[in-house]
């Protein structure tokens, strides 16, 4: 069994795109927008989703993490219908997930939303209940594995969440 070293070591160097050959053999991940640093832990969390993911039916176990900016985020959000949702949602048809870069404010709200959305894509349900059975094991792993950089919240976004307070939701 490996120790909590070597799994960092590993996730650290897959998150760094260092290629490791046969590591996620039929996952394929890309992330657009957001820092590097966000860009970074969104990989890393979805990195541990994979092992689930990829005992799944098909061959393609792609995915795209879009992390956009809350104005263009709540655009983004109104054109797919997902009235509901405050700060992410996804597309299962698409193989797309959409954060708002407000995910990305807290450890805890990184947590809460990233491994929810994953859960949608390894349990192939829309279902919220059936999302969060599959989010408890990500946000676990997540917390022992990857790396969480201490990045200051842009004054603009610390300025948006005091215009925009509402509860934190995902969908």
């Amino acid at each position: 069994m490996p120790s909590l070293r070597s799994e960092r070591l590993v996730l650290l160097a897959l998150c760094c795109q260092v290629p490791l050959s046969g590591m996620l053999s039929a996952q394929n991940l890309t992330v657009i927008g957001g820092t590097s640093p966000q860009r970074q832990l969104t990989a890393c969390i979805e990195h541990i989703s994979a092992e689930a993911w990829d005992k799944l039916p098909g061959l393609n176990h792609s995915m795209t993490v879009v992390i956009l900016e809350r104005e263009k985020f709540l655009q983004v959000k109104d054109s797919f219908g997902a009235l509901r949702t405050k700060l992410a949602f996804s597309n299962l048809g698409a193989s797309r997930t959409y954060l708002s870069s407000d995910v990305f404010r807290d450890l805890d709200t990184v947590l809460r939303c990233i491994p929810h959305e994953l859960g949608h894509f390894v349990t192939r349900s829309v279902y919220e209940g059936n999302a969060e059975i599959a989010a408890r094991w990500i946000r676990t792993r997540a917390r022992r594995v990857c790396i969480f950089p201490t990045e200051p919240v842009p004054r603009h976004a610390q300025s948006s969440q005091l215009k925009h307070s509402q509860a934190p939701g995902t969908e």
